[in-house]
């Protein structure tokens, strides 16, 4: 069955890139649009991409899209592009305020220390990256998240979004390719999405990460194992998210992010494949 997959990622090769996050992206989405399923991406546009080299175009409708964050209406633009060489469509959101200034480390400053408004960036992100979908009249049959810079996004589609008739059709998906959370997090952080803390169904502590939270809400869960991280043995030793996803009534699916060749990225698009529509049956 052809798959509309909606995926937001923080970095994407070769527009920006600091970990294997954005090689997984390019490979599976070129894959998966091989096998003829309809994925969008979007990530941040940061101020570094060059327009003219990659090519993003004007899209009249992706303008001015709104969203309410920490009792503010802010407002972002949308621009299109393709991952080069392929046909996979990539949307990139234009928050000059936020994100034109960010250097390559993407969530770092110069001398390596987190960006101090990594949660309003990426959870605004997250949050003007679902609005879009209203914009393109275009409803996904998944959203898919990917590590902390975009998890809001599963919180927020189970929490706010679900709520709204546009999104209720759609399943939201957590991957993760790593366990680092370059964001200072704290219950008033739902609260600048829009989200009451006494709404999630999990003890929110002052050690309580986001990735915690999208995991438990999250529809499906996918670890992605790769060469440089083994996430799956990481999540063994962290108690608190252990504990979280094997209380979960649809346990992680464990997937391998490594490839060189083509067939090996076939692979893990197949896997993804399947993982997808067994989810889509049983909660048909």
């Amino acid at each position: 069955m052809a798959l509309k997959i909606y995926l937001l990622a923080s970095e994407i090769t070769p527009f920006a890139q600091q970990y294997q996050l954005a090689d997984f992206v390019n490979h599976v989405s070129r894959e998966l649009k091989e096998r003829e399923h309809d994925i969008r991406l979007i990530m941040p546009k940061y101020g570094f991409i060059s327009s003219r080299k990659y090519v993003l175009r004007e899209v009249i409708r992706l303008r001015d899209i709104e969203a309410h964050w920490r009792n503010e209406v802010f407002t972002g633009n949308v621009r299109s592009a393709f991952v080069p060489d392929t046909k996979v469509q990539v949307y990139f959101l234009e928050l000059p305020e936020y994100f034109d200034e960010v250097n390559h480390l993407l969530y770092k400053a110069q001398n390596g220390r987190p960006l101090k408004n990594n949660v309003d960036r990426f959870g605004l992100f997250s949050k003007i990256a679902l609005r879009t979908l209203e914009k393109l009249f275009w409803q996904p049959d998944v959203i898919i998240a990917n590590d902390w810079a975009s998890a809001f996004a599963v919180v927020l589609h189970k929490k706010l979004f679900s709520y709204e008739e546009f999104f209720t059709p759609s399943k939201s998906i957590l991957m993760l390719h790593s366990l680092d959370e370059l964001l200072r997090f704290s219950p008033e952080v739902l609260q600048r999405g829009e989200i009451e803390p006494d709404d999630i169904e999990l003890v929110i502590s002052g050690k309580t990460r986001l990735l915690d939270i999208a995991s438990a809400l999250a529809d499906e869960v996918i670890i992605v194992n790769s060469e440089e991280e083994n996430v799956e043995k990481e999540i063994e030793q962290d108690k608190d998210l252990s504990e979280i996803l094997a209380n979960r009534t649809r346990q992680p699916h464990v997937i391998s992010g490594d490839g060189d060749a083509d067939t090996a990225w076939e692979q893990v698009a197949v896997n993804m494949e399947d993982i997808l529509n067994n989810l889509l049956k049983e909660t048909d």
